[in-house]
């Protein structure tokens, strides 16, 4: 078996093949074109695998290199100190070291949901850069506003109803009536994407209608968060226990201990969009005015006997994403039992 490293970039690749008994055998340096990795493949003998780490170009280099070769293994750039930490890199020289983890078995691979999931996810970060976009543009239409003495409070001003009124009484200042108007065209441009990403998710969401009509079932959840949930924990088998599920959805512990002593916080790592979803229903689920759910007595139990809010809420959202994930697994709708049963 030939272990095989790739430093892939945009224009090149460098390649080190290292064989079956540690040694370089070939380097070289070829276009990040599929005719010239297929020939520099086809040229060694033997079976092959292929480490490459995550990038933009992993997916891309993928699909050409897999079916000249045994295995292709794309890993987690943080987790290969060897490379990230080494006093003499190059690209040349990592490619050397990816060859080298192969051949150790050292290298973290990262995991890649079939091609439905993908495409949902895509969709997903999609909307969630698209609603940023609006966000970021109703921030900066309401600057222009404070900046010219005017405080705007609520979402009158976002409308197209009751936007006259509004530029009337800013244009009597010293705002410029144009960029005015160009920021809102901005808004109102970001406005019909997210809409038209909205469309787009639930198109892709067809592929798993059970699983989303189940998850909009806990409360805290609705169609985005469903989405996002079955995205990225796919059929909820793909993680092995809650604490690794608690570490990928953002809301696990760190530790920071040493003969016995030390510090505990909240963890910094993890999906963004997972830890938005699990942590929008935990603030959700606190605001409810009725406690018509187990998570709501959950929450309310905790305040009366005085657990900080912040650490109580991480605990509902933890309990969420385990819930989440049972649902996936055995394709269960809430229930008010689990979350007493559920650890």
């Amino acid at each position: 078996m030939k272990h095989i490293g790739m430093d892939v970039h945009s224009t090149t690749t460098q390649i080190c093949v290292i064989s079956d008994r540690g040694r370089e055998i070939r380097r070289a340096g070829v276009f990040t074109r599929e005719g010239d990795l297929v020939a520099f493949l086809d040229s060694i003998p033997g079976p092959k695998q292929v480490a490459l780490e995550e990038s933009q170009m992993a997916d891309f280099v993928t699909r050409i290199v897999e079916p000249h070769v045994t295995r292709v293994l794309r890993c987690l750039p943080q987790h290969n100190r060897l490379i990230t930490e080494s006093e003499k890199k190059c690209d040349s020289e990592d490619a050397k070291s990816l060859a080298e983890l192969l051949y150790l078995g050292k290298l973290k691979e990262v995991h890649h949901a079939p091609w439905s999931y993908r495409q949902l996810r895509a969709g997903v970060r999609a909307y969630s850069m698209a609603s940023r976009d609006l966000t970021r543009a109703k921030n900066r239409l309401k600057a222009i506003y404070l900046f010219n003495g005017v405080h705007c409070v609520g979402d009158t001003v976002y409308s197209e109803r009751n936007r006259e009124p509004w530029i009337k009484r800013i244009t009597k200042g010293s705002c410029n009536a144009k960029l005015l108007q160009r920021q809102y065209a901005q808004m109102d441009f970001c406005r019909d994407n997210k809409a038209a990403h909205i469309k787009i998710l639930r198109e892709l969401a067809k592929e798993f209608p059970q699983d989303v009509n189940r998850l909009k079932t806990y409360p805290g959840i609705g169609f985005i968060g469903a989405c996002t949930l079955v995205a990225y924990l796919e059929n909820g088998w793909r993680l092995k226990n809650k604490r690794k599920l608690w570490q990928y959805c953002g809301v696990g512990i760190r530790f920071h201990e040493s003969n016995a002593k030390g510090r505990r916080s909240a963890s910094r790592k993890g999906n963004r969009l997972l830890k938005n979803v699990v942590m929008t229903a935990a603030a959700t689920i606190a605001s409810r005015r009725n406690a018509d759910n187990a998570l709501t007595r959950m929450w309310r139990a905790g305040r009366e006997t005085g657990v900080d809010p912040d650490r109580l809420k991480r605990n509902v959202a933890r309990k969420v994403a385990v819930l989440a994930q049972r649902s996936l697994r055995y394709q269960e709708r809430y229930n008010d039992d689990r979350v007493l049963t559920s650890s």
